[in-house]
């Protein structure tokens, strides 16, 4: 009786893996049942190359999303600091000015004080307050107080210098008087303009104890 455990391994399926082994073995390549389902490294590359893309796409619209958000605040701080810079150099301006109307002034009482008031002084005197007038005049509109204070300065002392050239003494002097005056009145008006003006620019400023206006 033969045993059956000897013809188990006649099995059609059996002996297929057996063989396929037997060559596998020989050639030195895996048998189609041990092969391991190993990823292709090139794909992951380029998964990895596609998913470092996206990263840098993302970092790339932040960057200029920022600077789209920034670029006009910059813009516009800047055209605010030019427009500071305007009206600060107009006041430097108008500060220089307002000596050289001072010294004009001075200069045309002392010469009649002495009597050596000539026609030729005179002439002198309108050619400056002339060049006074033309610096500072401006069309901007945040400076029209300022220059209108300025150029009523300038008319008083045009008027100071008509009124040196009469031949009444006491007339002279009468007119002298209310000339200053009607200054002095306008000069302390300029301290609120001023202040007027540096507020509404957002201009740093301080008001010392004499009355003047530092700012930066």
């Amino acid at each position: 009786m033969a045993n059956y455990n000897q013809f188990s391994d006649s099995n059609p399926h059996n002996e297929s893996n057996r063989i396929e082994a037997e060559k596998s073995a020989e050639t030195g390549a895996e048998p189609p049942n041990f092969r391991s389902n190993k990823k292709d490294p090139h794909r992951r590359r380029l998964w990895l190359k596609a998913g470092g893309g996206i990263l840098l796409l993302f970092i790339l619209w932040n960057v200029y999303s920022f600077a789209s958000y920034v670029a006009p605040w910059n813009e516009e701080r800047s055209t605010a600091n030019a427009e500071q810079d305007e009206i600060q150099q107009y006041i430097f301006q108008s500060e220089k000015s307002e000596e050289v109307l001072k010294e004009v002034s001075n200069s045309l009482i002392r010469l009649y004080d002495h009597n050596s008031l000539t026609e030729l002084h005179i002439n002198e005197m309108e050619e400056k307050l002339e060049q006074l007038s033309k610096e500072l005049d401006t069309d901007d509109p945040r400076l029209a107080q300022l220059e209108s204070y300025h150029f009523a300065q300038i008319e008083l002392t045009r008027e100071m210098t008509k009124t040196l050239q009469k031949n009444q003494v006491e007339e002279i002097h009468e007119k002298l008087d209310e000339i200053l005056d009607r200054q002095k009145e306008q000069a302390d008006d300029k301290a609120e303009i001023l202040i007027s003006l540096m507020e509404q620019e957002d201009i740093t400023y301080e008001q010392k104890a004499d009355g003047s206006i530092a700012y930066e």
